[in-house]
């Protein structure tokens, strides 16, 4: 009994690292949206990818050319992204000189 209940435990907490596992974050410039498929494409320094949405009240307010940062879930080769946050452009520094 006392081995079944270590193994179940271990089980679940292997499990639970692996979802861990696939969980990222990228940010970058949205390329694409379409709102039909609830979807969205990001242009990052790295790579360009796309991303399926969990629902489409997450690409409300997002418009092509903003800037993104996308929290999300890979399975099956395919993105999913959870959440996605605007990201505030910089704020320009004020000319220095005479």
């Amino acid at each position: 009994m006392k081995k079944t209940v270590v193994m179940v435990v271990l089980v679940a907490a292997c499990l639970v690292a692996a979802g861990a596992a696939f969980a990222a974050e990228m940010s970058g410039t949205v390329t694409a949206i379409d709102a039909a498929k609830n979807s969205l494409s990001v242009k990052g320094e790295k790579m360009d990818a796309a991303f399926d949405c969990e629902t489409g009240s997450l690409l409300t307010g997002i418009k092509v050319g903003d800037k993104v940062a996308v929290q999300y879930d890979e399975a099956g080769g395919k993105k999913k992204a959870t959440k996605i946050t605007p990201m505030k452009p910089a704020a320009k520094k004020p000319a220095v000189g005479c």
